[in-house]
Parts: structure tokens; C-alpha cells; sequence
């Protein structure tokens, strides 16, 4: 599978980790089977219930809404609060099986074409308040996502039915005016909602997996504010949230474990603290003192503490492997125009320095392509040779004369920081001038995904959202989809030639399409030069000795929380 077969885009604060260095294509299947989609979730042996589990984290969630939901500590957050139609089962054994979440099943092609897909909700889920889910509020849901205000989550199922270009260039959601719900789904009861796409799309269960299609009912729609309080439809409920402090969940006491095939919701509550320091998070983690015996983090060990990490009793609470994810610097196309100072850039890149700040080999690996060896069809290939620790010689040639200016912003946490701190010192050395422009980290991808940035260059991580490439370079490299504000295609590449081959690997066979988008993954590097691959991915993280059923998540590349446990 290729990224997380389900479901996340860009990577957290974290810098990675994992000594295991064996790569995997990701597996993952469609079950249809109505002993896989059917609830409650498998038990764990030895869970019990109760208990509340803390993640300690850098810094506060950008989005917790559906519509703008697309970083993975957010969507796992998000899945214990609400509920898509599709959802991924996980045990740890690295295969993923998509199932019906919301829905009785992962969707019907009714026509046999992947054009029409329809879903039926299963009776019986509630809201918070013991109101039921409905069509309408899925649909609603979806309708609201194309609001230019709320554009930072995946746009698949928003493309799919506004096909050849911006997918809110014609409809803009239901906000001043408009149609509470796009042209193509359609709601005939209250259980059920069909998708009706002008153009084949097979991958629908996919994308159906994502917060897109989480539910939200328009009289608690809150638009802009609605981050700080999704309203439930899952295990949980917001109790409290106080922005870059605290965010409280509790019980919501109308979940039904019968409805839910994917969450076991052993924990009474979920406590997240943010503000803390790497080093911090890690060393009380190391420490494992009674009060934080029930906590995990999602941020990666950083490198002065991953010493203490290799032995003992520490070793066995350590969650590792390598994840879905490509680390590269962005190159900002629209500022950096000359093609050879991007080629520079490439030669100058000191992989081994940009690895060490965050982990070394517990870290990742170097990279050299745009997509993960993770994803389905990858193959290697090294445009440039370049050595590890850059050519200086082949920089100074590239440059011809020219020390180009250039402005670095960085998430202003420790580990990105000195990741930043390195790259300017290796850059600079290299023949460049950079300016480091650090910004919030609960803001970080919100700055950098405006169109008129002021930077040229920033570090950023992204995994396709299912098995293949179409969730990799079409997001980050169709320059039809650039808008002002919530892009992914963060190196602002807007080249004809490549929209065009991505609409021609789309019309191509399933069995053809790995294949194309392999080789357009070099085509991309080799013409464009839109940022330098830094390193693959891994994660390294640890949880309190009283955490059960603690294991990496393939679908998401940090330790998972729908079916962990407190110990008691």
C-alpha cells in the first residue's frame, strides 16, 4: 500500500526513526466480507477498560475538522472523535484491510464502471447528543469542504466531481448562498448517500476513508471555529480544549462498540498536552515515573536521548519502523526560477547533516525520488549521483559566479530547528546565502501552502493516502490544483506537460498506472528539479510502560490509539 493506505498526507512535528532498515511495499486489501466490516472490534487480549491515556506533543493540531484534516496526528485524533464511511483494521502485522466504517460496507459500484458508488450507513450511530447519523450529514460534510476557508484537507472525492481543474472553481460549498450539496451525490434516505462521477474512479474506496466524508450536521456547523469542537460521532467526545495547552476527550456516551468495527475505545479519556520540548517528552517517557506511565508521543525521539533508549526496560516500550513517508526540501518554483540553482541545490544538500539533526539511521534513510519505496511500482533511480554529503565542485559549476539569496522557513520546534540550523550551515558552505525564517508549528503547513509565500525554500514530509502514486504526485505536482491558499503542491510546480501525463496514466489501465507513475516520478526530478529528496522516513517513538497493544499504524506511521489500552 502505498502510503497509508488510508489515509494521512503530510507528516507531523517529528523527525522519524527505526533502526530496522528493511523497506516494504505496503500491503493492504477491500474486504467485503461481513465478518470484517461488522462490529465491535476485535477484543485484545488482556485489555482492560478504563484509564486515560496523555500524548505529549510539541505543539497544538493546525485542524481537527474533517474538511481541513490532512496531517496523520490529526487524522488519528480526528478517527477517535468522528467517524468517514471507510476505515483501515490494523494489528500490527503491517497489512491493512479497508472496511465499511461508517458504512455497512466498503461502497458499491453500482454500474460496474467506478463511476456511480453508493454507501449505506449503519443503524444505530449517534452523535453526542443521541441524534442519528444521516446521509445528509455526510454529504453536508463534503459539501462544506469546498469552502475556500476551510481547503486544507485531501480534495479527491471534490476533484473527482468537478473534474479538469480547481475543485472549488465552480462550486464553493454551502457558505453564502450556496447548494447545501455538490452536483453528483445524492442522498435517497436518510442511510444512504451515492456518488454519481463524471469519469471512472475505481480508488473510491480509498478516498472514502479519509475525514472528507465524516459526517457533520449543519446546525453545528460552525465553520471556522468548527476545529475546536467537532461534534462526536465517535468514541469520544471534546470535554475541553484550551489552544496550545490542553485538549481533553471523554467518553461519548452514545457510541455504540456495536457499530464499530475499527475501535475498541478501551481508555476513558485522551488527554493532549502540548508545549513541550522533545527532549522533554522523551526523557520523561524514558524515565517512565508513575505519572506518565499511561502517556505515548508521537514525536520522535530526538538524538541526545536515543542513546538511552537501546537497552533495558526502555527498549521493549520503543515503537520503530519505517513509514510511508518522503522527507524533501520544497524548492519554491515561483521564486527560484533558474533551473540550475535548483540543480545546485541538489548537489549541495548534505543528506547525512539534514539526518543526524533529527535521529541518524533511527531517522531514516537518504533519498533520491519523489516517492516512498513504500509505494506500489516504486523503483529506484538517481537523477543527480550526488555524494551523501554533496559535491562542492559540481555546486560552484551550477552557480557560475552567481551566491543566490535564499530564504529558509523552518517549524520553530527543537528538532526542525536544528535541522534548519544544519541545512543553513551545509548551504551555505555550498556557496548560497540562506535566511532562516522560523514559523509556529501548529501553523507551519497553513504559511507554507499559501501561494504567496515569502520563502524559497522549507522541509516538508508527505506518504500517499492508498496504494498507489496517484496519491502522491498528483496532490504535490498538478499544477491545476494550485489555489491561494491550502496547497499541497508545495514546490508551486505548474507544468502543462506534466498535468497532461497525469491525465494520461489516470485514463490508463489499473495494472499500467504503478508503472506510469514511476516514471513520471523521474521525468519531474529530471526536467523540473522541484525540491531535493532528503530522506525516507522512519518512526521512533516511545510509550509508558502501562500502554497495551501499542504498535506502529501502516496507515498512518505513528504508534496507533484505536485499539490501545491502559494497563490497570
Amino acid at each position: 500500500m502505498a502510503l497509508v493506505a488510508g489515509g494521512c498526507t503530510r507528516t507531523t512535528d517529528s523527525g522519524g526513526g527505526g533502526e530496522e532498515k528493511k523497506t516494504k511495499t505496503q500491503t493492504g486489501s477491500i474486504s467485503y466480507e461481513a465478518a470484517d466490516n461488522q462490529g465491535p472490534a476485535a477484543a485484545v487480549n488482556g485489555a482492560t477498560r478504563g484509564g486515560t491515556v496523555t500524548v505529549m506533543q510539541v505543539s497544538d493540531f493546525e485542524h481537527l475538522d474533517p474538511a481541513r484534516n490532512y496531517v496523520n496526528v490529526q487524522q488519528v485524533t480526528g478517527g477517535l472523535l468522528y467517524r468517514s464511511l471507510n476505515g483501515y483494521k490494523e494489528n500490527g502485522s503491517g497489512q491493512l484491510l479497508l472496511v465499511g466504517d461508517l458504512a455497512t460496507d466498503p461502497g458499491k459500484d453500482v454500474d460496474g464502471d467506478c463511476k456511480v458508488w453508493e454507501f449505506t450507513l449503519r443503524d444505530g450511530v449517534k452523535y453526542e447528543d443521541g441524534s442519528p447519523v444521516t446521509s445528509r450529514d455526510v454529504a453536508y460534510g463534503i459539501g462544506r469542504s469546498f469552502a475556500p476557508s476551510l481547503n486544507e484537507g485531501p480534495h479527491y472525492i471534490q476533484q473527482w466531481l468537478y473534474p479538469g481543474g480547481v475543485y472549488n472553481a465552480t462550486y464553493k460549498g454551502p457558505y453564502d448562498g450556496g447548494k447545501p450539496v455538490p452536483d453528483g451525490i445524492t442522498t435517497p434516505d436518510d442511510r444512504t448517500i451515492r456518488f454519481t462521477f463524471p469519469q471512472p474512479h475505481c480508488d473510491m474506496p480509498y478516498a472514502a476513508a479519509l475525514p472528507t466524508s465524516a459526517p457533520v450536521p449543519a446546525g453545528k456547523d460552525t465553520r471556522d471555529q468548527y476545529d475546536l469542537r467537532p461534534f462526536s460521532s465517535g468514541p469520544y467526545k471534546v470535554k475541553s480544549y484550551q489552544r496550545d495547552v490542553a485538549l481533553e476527550l471523554e467518553r461519548n456516551p452514545n457510541w455504540d462498540p456495536k457499530t464499530d468495527p475499527l475501535r475498541t475505545a478501551y481508555p476513558d479519556g485522551f488527554r493532549f498536552t502540548f508545549g513541550l520540548e522533545s527532549a522533554q517528552i522523551a526523557e520523561r517517557l524514558v524515565a517512565d515515573a508513575p505519572a506518565d506511565q499511561a502517556s505515548i508521543s508521537w514525536v520522535d525521539v530526538p538524538p541526545a536521548v536515543l542513546p538511552r533508549t537501546t537497552s533495558g526496560g526502555v527498549a521493549e516500550r520503543v515503537v520503530k519502523g519505517p513509514t510511508q513517508y518522503t522527507w524533501v526540501l520544497n524548492i519554491n518554483t515561483q521564486r527560484v526560477t533558474d533551473l540550475n540553482i535548483r540543480k545546485a541545490l541538489n548537489y549541495a544538500v548534505d543528506k547525512d547533516a539534514v539526518l543526524k539533526a533529527v535521529g541518524g539511521q533511527a531517522a531514516g534513510s537518504p533519498a533520491t525520488t519523489l516517492m516512498s519505496p513504500t509505494t506500489a511500482g516504486f523503483k529506484t533511480y538517481d537523477v543527480f549521483h550526488a555524494p551523501i554529503n554533496g559535491d562542492k565542485a559540481k555546486v560552484a559549476e551550477l552557480l557560475a559566479g552567481q551566491r543566490p539569496k535564499l530564504v529558509l522557513a523552518h517549524s520553530n520546534i527543537e528538532l526542525r530547528t536544528q535541522q534548519a540550523e544544519a541545512l543553513r550551515k551545509n548551504l551555505t558552505d555550498m556557496g548560497f546565502d540562506i535566511v532562516m525564517k522560523p514559523i509556529e508549528n501548529s501553523s507551519y503547513y497553513d504559511e507554507i501552502g499559501r501561494k504567496n509565500n515569502p520563502y524559497d525554500l522549507y522541509i516538508g514530509g508527505w506518504g500517499s493516502d492508498w496504494p498507489t502514486g496517484s496519491t502522491i504526485i498528483p496532490p504535490l505536482y498538478d499544477g491545476r490544483e494550485i489555489v491561494a491558499e491550502g496547497n499541497n503542491n508545495l514546490s508551486y510546480l505548474n507544468e502543462p506537460a506534466v498535468s497532461a501525463e497525469i491525465d494520461r496514466i489516470r485514463k490508463l489501465p489499473a495494472a499500467e498506472q504503478d508503472a506510469g507513475w514511476t516514471a513520471l516520478d523521474e521525468k519531474i526530478m529530471r526536467e523540473y528539479v522541484p525540491v531535493v529528496p532528503c530522506y525516507y522516513d522512519a518512526a521512533y517513538e516511545l510509550r509508558g510502560s502501562k500502554i497495551g497493544n501499542a504498535f506502529l499504524s501502516d496507515a498512518y506511521g505513528i504508534l496507533q490509539a484505536n485499539t490501545i489500552y491502559v494497563k490497570q
